[in-house]
């Protein structure tokens, strides 16, 4: 199929300086062409990103910062980018022209590799990722189709910054369910968090190596979020169920690498890289130590690739020969043609030998010691003085949300960090610090006797929370009194478990209406009471006996509370007014509507009143005797001007 029909691009120059002479491959990101560069008088590829990514001016922005940081990446298994540029609405990179094909088409052709050259192509691929990992940049889609393969058999991997940068622009994808990456080699906590770090691209890498191996991904399905899940769900099985007689060696490297709790991953590609070529020397993989890469045995009786260069961990351009194929001789020469003889080889060997082990042990410090920081000792100190010892360190300081117990930080100090103190940390690592707040156990706080919302307030300033209360009778203590306290004070208390106050509720106050005076005064002095009486007149209430009191009976009470006693005075007493003088039917008139009863004794048929029995003040209904005379007078103790109304009132009668 010609790829460059209808490609408005093929036959234009971007840039004014690279023209598209064809169109060499298409992908859910960008577009490749092969370009000439004008100005240099070379050939390039040119990647073109799909309009629907250089639209978006997040993206463009992210993928210039990355670019810039890939284009600062020399190594040679890194296919490197030249230039970056837009023009005509086309965002593009100029990058190495790799001619060959990709590690795709080689396992399509072959099937699977023999072991041997499986882990020599990972160690190429591994020793482009290490340079990448010790400069700040994570690949993000380690795949197949991301290794391309020159015509001498060297691998260059490809697309560095581009995953990240079509991430950052789709963080919204992300949310609703897309996956970003090619989901056969994507990394659990990529799915379950949405994070990624070089132990991402040991994950990817170990996936590879699988496929290599056995020449099928580990985890398929109909779906990419089928196979997703089985990423997050299922361990990654070990090639040598799908290839028997495979050594232990090589699963334990895929194994190892793709472990779903990236914590028991290999730390970043160069310690994976070790590993990788710790097996290719015969031994077994060390994930925490390093080796130099000796392949220049090639593969018995295996298919081979031409020979091609693998980085040593140590150094972004450092590499030793990889060979993948033919059947030469084995490097040192021959005396027959001139080359050195055996005291020379021998001579040889061993300053080789001395060479390596110095690279060895100094690169093995610098892996497991010398490149760590250890998180320092900041428990106790204030949150501000452990973020500046962190800070100056390199590492960069998280504070967890919930604050912790302990027994040596103060409150509001740093309790404990996460890695430990002492443990060893990379720079730019992250350590979580808790803050304290204070310790579990605590002396009680003496409360008895206090009021409820003063023993609450102790409680709670000691670090109490679940505090319970309950009510109890009490004579001797006013209501709301604290009589006893569970744990009992001064002794240690968990500041997680329930204290229980016993509060006074005080009494119920007892009823004394209907008793006498006295009766009552002796029920509520035996309670604590003070005792205050006033008297009032009944109808109904026999005199001397408690008819109301306040406050009524049953209501919650303390000692030393007053109750007010209503005591009965009999029945009212009214003033019997002065009548002598007055005709009798008159007087009788006037005292029955006070509410008398009257009795009139007439003596010799006399209407005026003499005198009158009793006098002054008597109950209301009491008889009222009038005695009638022919001598009273008719205006006792009156003025005669009275005394004349009333002979016209007389008289009127």
């Amino acid at each position: 199929m010609d790829m460059t029909t209808a490609d408005p691009l093929v036959g234009a120059t971007l840039d004014r300086r690279y023209f598209v002479e064809s169109r060499i491959a298409g992908g859910g990101m960008a577009t490749v062409y092969i370009a000439h560069d004008q100005r240099l008088d070379r050939r390039v590829a040119l990647k073109v990103m799909h309009p629907s990514l250089a639209q978006d001016p997040q993206f463009v922005r992210r993928f210039i910062n990355e670019a810039h940081s890939v284009a600062k990446l020399s190594h040679p298994n890194v296919v490197q980018v030249f230039d970056q540029g837009t023009d005509q609405g086309c965002v593009f990179l100029a990058m190495e022209y790799v001619p060959g094909r990709t590690l795709r088409d080689l396992l399509e052709e072959r099937g699977r590799l023999h072991p041997r050259e499986a882990l020599q192509v990972m160690a190429q691929v591994l020793g482009a990722l290490g340079a990448a990992h010790r400069a700040g940049l994570v690949h993000r889609d380690i795949k197949p189709e991301n290794v391309l393969l020159t015509v001498d058999g060297q691998a260059k991997v490809a697309d560095f910054g581009l995953a990240r940068a079509v991430e950052s622009a789709h963080q919204g994808m992300t949310k609703t369910g897309t996956l970003m990456g090619t989901a056969a080699y994507i990394a659990p906590e990529q799915i379950e968090r949405g994070t990624s770090d070089t132990r991402t691209d040991v994950y990817a890498a170990g996936i590879m190596l699988y496929e290599l191996l056995t020449g099928a991904q580990p985890h398929t399905g109909e779906t990419p979020i089928a196979v997703a899940y089985q990423h997050v769900n299922s361990d990654v099985p070990r090639p040598s169920t799908v290839v028997p007689g495979l050594p232990p060696e090589i699963d334990a490297l895929v194994t190892k690498a793709t472990e779903r709790d990236p914590r028991y991953r290999p730390g970043d590609a160069g310690q994976y890289l070790s590993a990788v070529a710790q097996v290719l020397d015969g031994g077994a993989p060390a994930f925490a130590q390093t080796a130099v890469i000796d392949t220049a045995s090639p593969a018995a009786g295996g298919p081979a690739l031409r020979s091609g260069t693998a980085p040593v961990p140590g150094g972004d351009n450092a590499t030793v020969q990889v060979n993948v194929g033919g059947h030469g001789g084995d490097g040192y020469g021959d005396p027959r043609d001139g080359g050195p003889g055996p005291g020379r080889r021998k001579y040889l060997l061993m300053a080789t030998a001395g060479v390596l082990a110095v690279v060895m042990l100094c690169f093995g410090w610098w892996m497991l010691i010398g490149r760590y920081e250890s998180v320092p000792d900041v428990v106790g100190m204030d949150q501000n003085a452990a973020t500046a010892e962190l800070r100056s360190l390199g590492l960069k300081i998280e504070v967890a949300d919930d604050p912790v117990y302990s027994d040596e930080a103060a409150e509001g100090t740093v309790a404990a960090t996460t890695p430990d103190v002492g443990d060893n940390v990379l720079p730019e690592d992250t350590v979580t610090v808790s803050l304290s707040k204070g310790p579990q156990t605590v002396d009680m706080p003496e409360v008895v006797g206090d009021p409820e919302a003063n023993a609450r307030k102790a409680l709670e300033d000691a670090g109490f929370t679940d505090i319970d209360v309950k009510q109890e009778d009490s004579y001797d203590h006013p209501p709301g009194t604290v009589l006893d306290v569970d744990p009992e004070e001064g002794s240690g208390a968990d500041r997680e478990e329930t204290v229980t106050l016993t509060v006074s509720k005080g009494f119920d106050v007892p009823g004394v209406v209907g008793l006498t005076e006295e009766a009552a005064r002796t029920e509520l002095d035996g309670k604590g009471l003070e005792v205050e009486v006033t008297t009032a007149s009944s109808d109904d209430t026999p005199k001397g006996e408690v008819m109301k009191q306040s406050p009524e009976a049953g209501t919650t009470a303390g000692a030393g509370d007053t109750v007010k006693l209503t005591v009965s005075s009999g029945k009212e007493q009214i003033e019997i007014p002065d009548v002598r003088g007055m005709k009798y039917k008159k007087a009788e008139k006037e005292l029955e509507k006070l509410g008398f009863e009257v009795e009139v004794t007439r003596v010799l048929g006399a209407d005026r009143v003499d005198s009158y029995t009793p006098t002054g003040k008597a109950e209301k209904g009491a008889k009222i005797e009038l005695i009638t005379s022919p001598f009273a007078p008719r205006d006792r103790d009156r003025d005669r001007g009275r005394g004349r109304d009333r002979d016209r009132d007389d008289d009127d009668d």
